[in-house]
């Protein structure tokens, strides 16, 4: 049980790894962005910027999934990629149909990708409501200033 849950820890520690490095390249990308100028279509421009940014932290999430299912595959909990996948995007998600699962001492694994999941996607909502908070306040600056005489 220690040995499963010790390497559920060290999955846990690469996705986040995997986390930061996206969340790296999302605010890279988002500090870059916040310095071009709004131009005519200042909404068009926003959501151009939120759709890349929601793009590299879904990879950075979808890479995760992939993580613990090629673990679960390296562990022979399924027999394909496919049902691991599935079984990890559901678990990432919590979900958790409860359609696959996972049989003997691994199954201890489950609620902790679930855990890992809740987390990750906490830092992703985190990530993306600064940045719409920052382009909130860009837009409202950028309107008085367009309105002021």
């Amino acid at each position: 049980m220690i040995t499963v849950i010790g390497l559920g820890l060290l999955a846990m520690s690469i996705c986040l790894a995997l986390q930061a490095l996206a969340s790296v390249l999302a605010a890279r990308y988002f500090a870059h962005a916040r310095t071009q100028p709004m131009g005519r279509k200042p909404w068009r421009r926003i959501f151009l910027q939120f759709s890349i940014l929601m793009i590299v932290l879904m990879l950075g999430n979808i890479f995760q999934v992939v993580f613990w299912a090629l673990l679960y595959r390296a562990l022979g909990a399924f027999e394909d990629f496919e049902t691991a996948m599935y079984f990890s995007g559901v678990t990432f998600t919590s979900l958790g149909y409860g359609d696959v699962v996972l049989d003997g001492r691994i199954r201890l694994l489950g609620p902790l990708q679930a855990a890992n999941g809740l987390m990750m996607f906490g830092i992703t909502t985190a990530l993306f409501f600064s940045a719409i908070q920052h382009a909130t306040g860009k837009l409202t600056a950028t309107n008085r200033t367009a309105h002021e005489p």
